[in-house]
């Protein structure tokens, strides 16, 4: 089968998925350990002049998996897309970053809350150019194995965690007015830099692929991924005054909204899952918790009915099943080597409601 074979049939079985109500059907990713060549730090590269041989060590390491994927018809694609750490996600707005060996972070810049009033939104901070440059790059290496994907958005309470540092937990308490003032900018922000993102990524029957659900495919006018690490750290109250609001807004301006979630504080869950136009939680693997697939019980009472996106692997697929139906899953499954993907992934369509 080649790339549009299967690309006609994720997207097929993708809109089937999203335009279900009653539960029991099932999207699987499946993936195996592969053996690939490792990427140098990102601090060895001086990325002004040296942007393009970082890519292509992300393209040297991406081939050897989009091999293993070929013949599996699962629900995904095989993607790229600039992805530094975890900087890129706030370091757009002129922030400098802290280089280390497994992922990027950024320094804050608002030191006090009049700060505020030096954030501007422009092409030309740095990390913004090196996303937009990243696309540009991979766009031009492109030979029809892959396709760009999204790189995904936090929200305005996450974002301002990363400008602001650990002091914007006190400013929820004692600077609320600041507060307000920083969502407001950072509600626009987000906004302006995720349409960027999707003129980027590839169109794709109207859609895009997302590179936090491994490469699935999801409707026209769909924002995502989305996070608010910072909510765990905060009491529903904050969440639900300098949170909610905001994001309530960005998403009313779209079709569909995939939003990534930890499982290890779910209090502030509830208000989240009132939100429009959720169309995908992600419930992450939070290190000394249990597995969301071990957890089902008490992650469905939180999740108020939604589409999740769960990761395990084969064996607790075949031990929870039947728990799983009682929902529509989105399963990423780590599976030992190909004929147990093969397998499981013949498992889980047997036991999915049709999606047609």
């Amino acid at each position: 089968m080649n790339l549009n074979e299967h690309t006609a049939k994720v997207v097929k079985r993708a809109r089937a998925f999203y335009a279900k109500k009653e539960p029991g059907h099932f999207l699987v990713s499946v993936s195996a350990p592969v053996e690939r060549p490792e990427i140098p730090p990102l601090y060895e590269f001086d990325l002004d002049r040296q942007l393009s041989e970082w890519l292509d060590w992300k393209l040297k390491r991406n081939r050897p998996y989009f091999r293993f994927k070929e013949g599996i018809d699962d629900d995904t694609l095989p993607v790229v897309c600039p992805h530094f750490g975890i900087a890129e996600h706030s370091a757009w707005l002129g922030m400098e970053v802290h280089l280390q060996k497994d992922t990027c972070l950024p320094v804050p810049i608002i030191k006090e809350p009049g700060d505020i009033d030096k954030l501007t939104l422009s092409e030309n901070t740095r990390w913004f150019r090196y996303m937009k440059e990243g696309y540009e790059y991979l766009r031009s290496k492109k030979d029809g194995t892959f396709y760009l994907s999204t790189r995904g958005m936090m929200t305005p309470m996450d974002l301002a965690d990363a400008l602001r540092g650990n002091e914007i937990y006190t400013d929820f308490l004692l600077e609320p007015e600041f507060c307000h003032r920083l969502m407001e900018f950072l509600t626009k922000a987000v906004e302006w830099y995720f349409r960027r993102q999707l003129s980027w990524a590839d169109d794709i029957d109207g859609g895009r692929a997302h590179l936090l659900c491994e490469g699935g495919w999801m409707p026209e006018n769909t924002i995502g991924h989305l996070s608010n690490d910072a909510a765990m750290l905060c009491s529903p109250e904050v969440y639900e005054t300098f949170g909610y609001p905001y994001e309530k807004r960005i998403l009313e301006k779209y079709d569909h909204a995939m939003y990534h979630l930890h499982n290890e504080k779910m209090h502030y869950f509830p208000s989240l899952c009132s939100l429009p136009r959720l169309s995908l939680l992600e419930i992450s693997m939070d290190p000394k918790t249990k597995a969301p697939i071990e957890d089902l019980g008490r992650i469905f009472s939180a999740t108020a009915g939604h589409n999740l996106l769960i990761h395990s692997n084969s064996s607790q697929v075949r031990a929870h099943i039947e728990e799983l139906k009682e929902r529509n899953v989105f399963l990423t499954v780590g599976c030992k080597d190909k004929k147990d993907a093969e397998d499981i992934l013949e498992f889980v369509r047997g036991h999915s409601k049709l999606l047609e």
